[in-house]
């Protein structure tokens, strides 16, 4: 019995509830993806130039990286640089990095908030059981009769559904789905954030390294520079200046080792931490020096309208715009009447024996109606605040294209004037070797002052620094660009 009136009161919510959604309809605007008009082709002059045009070999017969519009597979951009640790760095990182983490548990958040809203699509059901021992109060009866005393078993189901007529209920979720869809493409921008530093200090680190190696190089050559006039001046073929000239010499660069050694701990304190590991995790292993990752002779970066599709950050900024607009529509549904159907089925008897009884039985169905018909202009100004938070999201929408094709464009303009500038420090690194090599010849054979013993190998240590900053920055420029152009997690299509 109790069965077959659960499902009558079903098979009647039912039946109310599809000839109110037949015609319903879903207020508020539905949402398109802006219109953004993209250039056809990166920046222009000589950046566009070093597309197509393949440069000359350096002095070292070193060629020059070049550009290409070919489509970029940019996924795992760091194998470009063929450095197992590196690669193994960074896969690390990407699973044991705790702000990677925090924004993994940011988009279980935003599904839960999703579920939470898609749950108002559907009935509400509470089940209630009570048990009450009751008697009457005796001046509540007629003639003062006496007190009468009782038993009252109760339970069953209260049920309670909400037609979402206006689709009020909809938008909601429709926010939600939008939300969920910005809190992914946001992990996926801390990621290329978090590769990019990873990459960036540990080619850093490199650098340090190699700059370490080019200081120790100089100071054994002074070393030996002073050597030599300390001999001439014991045997009064030099004079007492020029041998502290060659001392302060070799005390300035002497004095490039510990800033240099306090930046190389640091760097791997900072990759340890990025890791998720303790700061002197990775000490042992980044220790040994090793070269600067080259960069590859040919860099695919495809063309300016891929841009959006690769970039997470301008999807995030495509998702907000999406739930700011449908939130537009939950504010709407409010002008409009709010349908609820109601039920109950349960028992009711004074004896535990025939509480589940068929007699026992009552149950009860109808609709209910409520309508915000005055609220003091609150609803419409509820609407006109959510235009207004649509309107700010489409401009933030349009400001993170602009961003976006800004960094590639500035990432280019470095990654090409760097080549030009590496290629100008190997010549003069060259020209500095041959120049302190003849100095100090010249010297020994006693035809050519001291001074330019001294200058020619100051001038090598700083071309030789020099041309290890610039191959760093070359390094840390392809780095940049390939973050710009959204290199570094994988789209699902």
């Amino acid at each position: 019995m109790f069965l077959k009136k659960l499902k009558q009161i079903t098979i009647l919510l039912a039946g109310a509830t599809l000839g109110l959604l037949f015609g319903g309809c879903t207020v508020g605007p539905n949402f398109h993806s802006p219109k953004v008009t993209m250039p056809k082709q990166w920046s222009g002059g000589m950046i566009k130039a070093a597309f197509t045009t393949t440069q000359p070999a350096s002095v070292v017969t070193k060629a020059q990286s070049t550009i290409t519009t070919q489509r970029a597979h940019l996924a795992t951009w760091w194998t470009n640089f063929h450095d197992p640790e590196l690669t193994a760095l960074i896969q690390q990182a990407a699973t044991r990095n705790l702000t990677i983490l925090q924004a993994q548990v940011a988009i279980r958040q935003a599904r839960y908030a999703r579920d939470i809203a898609a749950a108002n699509l559907g009935p509400f059901v509470n089940a209630n059981a009570s048990f009450q021992r009751s008697g009457t109060s005796n001046n509540l009866t007629k003639d003062g009769g006496t007190r009468s005393t009782g038993n009252l078993f109760q339970s069953g189901l209260n049920a309670s559904w909400e037609l979402d007529i206006f689709g009020g209920v909809k938008r909601a979720v429709q926010a939600a789905n939008y939300n969920l869809a910005a809190a992914d493409e946001n992990s996926h921008t801390v990621m290329i954030t978090l590769l990019s530093e990873v990459a960036t200090d540990y080619i850093t680190l490199r650098g340090v390294q190699q700059q370490l190696f080019v200081a120790r190089t100089n100071i054994h050559l002074q070393q030996q520079t002073v050597a030599l006039t300390r001999r001439q001046f014991k045997n009064g073929l030099n004079t007492e200046l020029a041998l502290a000239d060659a001392e302060s010499q070799l005390a300035t660069t002497e004095s490039q080792i510990a800033p240099l050694q306090t930046q190389q701990q640091q760097l791997i304190y900072s990759l340890s931490v990025l890791l998720g590991q303790p700061p002197a995790a990775l000490e042992r292993e980044l220790s040994t020096p090793r070269p600067i990752p080259p960069v590859p002779s040919s860099v695919p970066i495809g063309l300016p309208a891929q841009l959006l599709l690769r970039r997470p950050d301008v999807r995030t900024a495509e998702s907000q715009l999406a739930a700011a607009t449908a939130e537009i529509g939950v504010a709407t549904a409010e002008l409009y009447p709010t349908f609820v159907i109601n039920g109950n089925l349960g028992f009711s008897s004074q004896s535990a024996a025939n509480w589940f009884d068929s007699n026992s039985l009552n149950w009860g169905i109808g609709p209910s109606v409520s309508w915000a018909i005055f609220s003091s202009g609150q609803i419409e100004s509820t609407i006109h605040q959510n235009e207004a938070i649509r309107d700010e999201y489409y401009l933030a929408y349009r400001q993170s294209v602009l961003t976006a094709l800004q960094q590639v464009d500035s990432a280019l303009a470095s990654y090409t004037h760097e080549q030009q500038h590496e290629k100008a420090l190997e010549a003069a690194v060259k020209a500095s070797q041959q120049a302190t090599k003849l100095s100090l010849e010249l010297y020994k054979a006693g035809l050519t002052d001291f001074l330019n013993v001294l200058q020619a190998q100051q001038s090598l240590y700083a071309a030789q620094n020099s041309l290890v900053l610039s191959r760093l920055a070359l390094s840390i420029d392809l780095v940049s660009l390939y973050q710009a152009l959204g290199g570094g997690w994988h789209q699902n299509k």
